[in-house]
């Protein structure tokens, strides 16, 4: 009996000697503390810490230079541009003349084609020879003495009372012609002819006289175009 006794005292000193020196100490609560575990962080505090950082940032970054605007380059678009018709070679080669002083380079070329001639003032569709003949010396009473009958006229004639340069005295005889009770018609008359044309090469902001072409003591019918082909 009396060793069981010491046999339980040994048992109990164990226990608590092994208690005090080996066992984790316990919590309060009975859970063991674990210092791996890392701390609980609110949301609101995350926020609140990402905004005050997105405004340091503003502040210290500079704010982007606008983007350069784009420049337009000026081209200047080259023409060919074609002045005649002129009738006759020394024409133009004056012209040719004027338009290298004028800072151009000319080229020459020759074409068939029509010319003007003037103001044509004429009685068309007379039904008969003899109706105009009657018609012809009345005019030529009254000082209209250009005119005549146009040969070649079959199913009716026409009476030609003249060609003129300028509009005001092809006017003034269709009035006197009026005045004895015809209606007469006024057209421009051209007839075939070889041409010569001046081409050249000329800015969009080019400007050409056509007035300093003009031979001296005569006045052309002149014209600028589009050449049909450049070079």
């Amino acid at each position: 009996m009396r060793n069981l006794f010491l046999a339980l005292v040994l048992a109990n000193l164990g226990f608590a000697a092994w208690a005090a020196w080996y066992a984790e100490p316990q919590t309060s609560s009975g859970i063991v503390a674990n210092s791996r575990v890392p701390g609980i962080t609110l949301v609101s505090e995350l926020e609140e810490a990402a905004l005050e950082t997105i405004e340091a940032l503003s502040e210290a970054a500079p704010e982007p230079a606008p983007p350069p605007l784009p420049v337009l380059e000026t081209v200047d678009t080259q023409r060919c541009i074609s002045v005649g018709p002129f009738e006759e070679l020394a024409q133009a080669s004056a012209a040719q003349a004027a338009l290298r002083e004028a800072g151009f380079t000319p080229s020459q070329r020759v074409v068939d084609g029509d010319v003007w001639v003037g103001y044509w003032v004429y009685l068309p569709g007379i039904p008969t020879r003899d109706e105009a003949n009657e018609i012809l010396g009345q005019l030529r009473a009254n000082d209209i003495s250009d005119s005549y009958i146009v040969p070649g006229g079959e199913e009716s004639q026409t009476i030609s009372l003249g060609v003129f340069s300028e509009i005001s005295r092809a006017g003034s005889i269709r009035e006197q012609v009026r005045a004895l009770g015809y209606d007469p018609t006024v057209a421009d008359r051209s007839r075939s002819a070889t041409l010569y044309w001046v081409d050249v090469i000329a800015g969009s902001d080019s400007e050409i006289d056509l007035d300093a072409l003009q031979a001296p003591g005569r006045i052309n019918r002149l014209e600028q175009r589009f050449c049909e082909t450049i070079g």
